[in-house]
């Protein structure tokens, strides 16, 4: 094929994600979205598509827009905190909550590190403690909702069985703060993003003193405040939500309402960034993945043993942190090799990076904007593997 024929077929497929993501927004499936691609270590297409609301005059994204990353915190914070953990001998992967925990109940004291990061805990998915929690004085919160997620029943005895779940989160997040003595958001400040040098991921409370403690930290100054106030105004950042609970707009404030109510810093939601940032500190791990560079608290064989598969005897798809591509019906798309790792966020984030062929997609989208609607989730799984399919064609 001649280079003016290659650039021309190329320059059609591009025009065919244009109309992809046209069409979502047109449907309703998120007001905009931002897309960035890195091919051999390199990011080498960001686009943005739509406003941060429906409205005719809202503002446009832009590769700079700020999303709420939602269940991205779980491999970008979470997960990769507890790796420079362990590559600083502060704790093993093996460790039991009985290491972590003063009173673990019974069905629980076999629960490891392992099995938190590979959900493979038991623990189940979800649970609205926020119902209960928003009673409490928000000094209370912190630690009631230690003792509801220690006290509730397994699905499946640890180890046995697959089971994505928030609440294994939200303890790795206690233990990553018993660990340091600090809040989650400044531990992953220290041990992940400022080793990796990426800017752009933050929790939107600037400092929490560590879980167990009972307050979630200082407010927001008020520059802060009027800082966030106009980025959301600005279009900057981008509302996730008319939150019916809260009866409000939700924009530059968790949308997870287990993770709101105990002052928007959890294990498993939290972390705010742009596309670029997130592209950026999944280069630099797959660059040290390869050998390319080295960075403290991230050694090469820690990472590779982190992205290999735990437990292919149950079935499950989980590495450490991260999700693969599942045989069949993966939001990766059909042509990401099985040497991937991604995850996915509930209000329309995800990414998926090929370590085999080096390629990265991130997606960041506000599909739970207005409202967060099973209609919409359901379309987003869907549009996840017809995306990736497109982008592998031109990538």
């Amino acid at each position: 094929m001649s280079p003016s024929l290659a650039q021309s077929r190329r320059h059609s497929e591009i025009h065919g994600l244009d109309r992809l993501f046209e069409k979502a927004i047109k449907s309703g499936l998120f007001p905009g979205a931002v897309l960035t691609v890195a091919t051999g270590g390199e990011i080498v297409y960001e686009a943005a598509w739509g406003g941060v609301t429906h409205v005719p005059w809202s503002a446009m994204v832009s590769p700079c827009t700020v999303y709420d990353l939602a269940s991205l915190t779980k491999p970008l914070a979470v997960a990769l905190s507890v790796m420079a953990l362990v590559e600083r001998e502060k704790l093993h992967i093996d460790d039991t909550l009985r290491a972590f925990f003063s009173e673990v109940p019974l069905d629980k004291i076999q629960i490891s590190i392992r099995h938190l990061l590979g959900h493979t805990s038991g623990l189940p998915a979800y649970r609205p403690f926020y119902k209960e929690l928003i009673h409490l004085a928000p000094d209370f919160r912190l630690l009631e909702m230690k003792k509801l997620v220690l006290a509730e029943p397994l699905v499946s005895p640890p180890g046995t069985q697959a089971e994505y779940s928030d609440l294994g989160f939200m303890l790795l997040g206690w233990i990553i703060e018993s660990l340091t003595g600090k809040g989650l958001a400044d531990a992953a400040q220290e041990l992940v993003f400022e080793p990796l040098n990426v800017k752009g991921l933050y929790f939107p409370l600037t400092s929490t003193p560590a879980i167990g403690q009972i307050s979630p930290g200082p407010p927001l100054t008020k520059g802060e405040r009027e800082d966030l106030k106009n980025r959301c105004c600005n279009g900057l950042v981008v509302p996730t939500e008319v939150c019916p609970f809260r009866k409000r707009v939700v924009c530059g404030e968790v949308h997870d309402l287990n993770a709101w109510v105990v002052g928007g810093v959890s294990g498993h939601a939290g972390l705010f960034g742009t596309a670029g940032s997130v592209a950026k500190l999944l280069l630099r791990l797959l660059d040290i993945y390869k050998g390319g560079s080295s960075v403290p608290n991230f050694p090469k064989g820690l990472l590779q043993e982190f992205w290999r598969i735990q437990d292919s005897d149950i079935g499950s798809t989980w590495v450490l942190g991260f999700d693969t591509p599942s045989p069949a019906g993966s939001s990766a798309g059909s042509s990401f090799s099985p040497r991937s790792i991604g995850h996915l966020g509930f209000t329309g984030t995800s990414f998926w990076m090929d370590l085999e062929h080096e390629i990265l997609i991130v997606l960041l989208a506000n599909r739970t904007f207005p409202k967060a609607d099973r209609e919409s989730q359901a379309e987003m799984r869907r549009f996840r593997p017809l995306l990736h399919d497109l982008a592998r064609v031109i990538w």
